[in-house]
């Protein structure tokens, strides 16, 4: 069970605060104030994208490969780590790249999936803040087949949606 607390702890290390520390912009007070990967691409460019959201997944992934019966719970506990991480309690991410990392943990074929379509939805669209919402399905759709995986997945979806949803109205 120690590896919940672990997982918490490990959700609170943001990529964004590690872009900050290697390139000297502090993404919580430039852009939209948000530590995480989009506003990284917004202030640096895909390469701040990518050491943020890579970061971010990464972190998850290796977790969540060390969670055993735990995997679910751990799961949450990364996603409200990241979300509110203990030093900062309103500082963390969306939550998206946990998410991102929560489902390439659980199956990658699903992350593979859900990358293709997340990419035909945003050229569609030409949006990738609400493409990112809809991408949130994935989890429980991957985890069919079992009620409580099913449920977790749901209960990670509502969390990120809510703080989603938070954050649009602030």
């Amino acid at each position: 069970m120690w590896i919940i607390i672990i997982g918490y702890l490990v959700g609170s290390l943001l990529g964004g605060r590690l872009y900050g520390v290697l390139s000297g912009h502090d993404l919580a007070t430039t852009g939209s104030k948000n530590t995480g990967a989009r506003n990284a691409h917004r202030i640096g460019g895909v390469k701040a994208f990518l050491i943020v959201y890579g970061f971010d997944v990464l972190k998850t992934i290796l977790v969540l490969q060390m969670s055993g019966l735990y995997f679910w719970e751990t799961a949450f506990a990364l996603t409200l780590g990241h979300i509110y991480p203990f030093w900062r309690i309103r500082a963390g991410g969306k939550g998206y790249a946990v998410f991102s990392g929560i489902i390439w943990a659980y199956d990658p074929w699903w992350f593979i999936g859900g990358l293709a379509i997340l990419l035909l939805l945003i050229k569609l669209t030409g949006n990738s803040r609400e493409t990112g919402l809809v991408m949130l399905t994935l989890l429980p759709l991957a985890a069919f087949g079992s009620l409580e995986d099913v449920i977790w997945a749901i209960l990670i979806a509502i969390v990120i949606t809510y703080h989603h949803v938070k954050e649009e109205r602030t």
